[in-house]
C-alpha cells in the first residue's frame, strides 16, 4: 500500500445527543476553546491551541452509549487524555464532571485510568512516563 503525505486528520468526531453541552465537557477537561467559526447547531468544533485537528461533536439523536466494560454496546472508539500523573487526571476529569469507570483487573497497576463523560463515552487519562 502506497502512502501519500498530502493525507492529514482533520477533526475527530463524536457523536452525542448534545454537541454544545459535550464540546464544552472537553472545553473544561482539555482547556480548549470552542471554534465558534466551525460551529453549527449539530456540529460543534474544540479548536487544538497546539494547532492539531479540533476535537468535534456531532448531533446524535438516537445515541445510545456504550456499556463498557460490559461489550453488549462496545465502544468504538476512545480519546486518551496525556496528563503528568494520574492524581492530576483524575481531579481534572472529575472536576470537568467525568464519572470513573471500573479499572479492568488485569490492568490494576497501568499508567490509565478510565472515565466517561456526560453521554456515557469512556475515555482514559494517561499518565506521562
Amino acid at each position: 500500500m502506497t502512502t501519500t503525505s498530502t493525507l492529514s486528520i482533520a477533526a475527530f468526531a463524536i457523536d452525542t445527543p448534545d454537541p454544545r453541552a459535550l464540546a464544552e465537557f472537553y472545553g473544561r477537561l482539555l482547556g480548549w476553546e470552542v471554534a465558534e467559526s466551525e460551529t453549527e447547531p449539530d456540529w460543534v468544533e474544540l479548536a487544538d491551541p497546539a494547532g492539531g485537528p479540533p476535537l468535534a461533536f456531532q448531533l446524535d439523536p438516537h445515541f445510545v452509549p456504550p456499556t463498557w466494560p460490559d461489550r453488549t454496546r462496545p465502544q468504538m472508539m476512545h480519546v486518551d487524555v496525556r496528563v503528568p500523573t494520574l492524581e492530576e487526571g483524575h481531579e481534572c476529569a472529575m472536576r470537568a464532571g467525568a464519572r470513573q469507570l471500573p479499572q479492568p483487573a488485569d490492568r490494576t497497576g497501568a499508567s490509565w485510568r478510565v472515565y466517561a463523560d456526560p453521554d456515557g463515552h469512556p475515555f482514559c487519562m494517561c499518565a506521562a512516563e
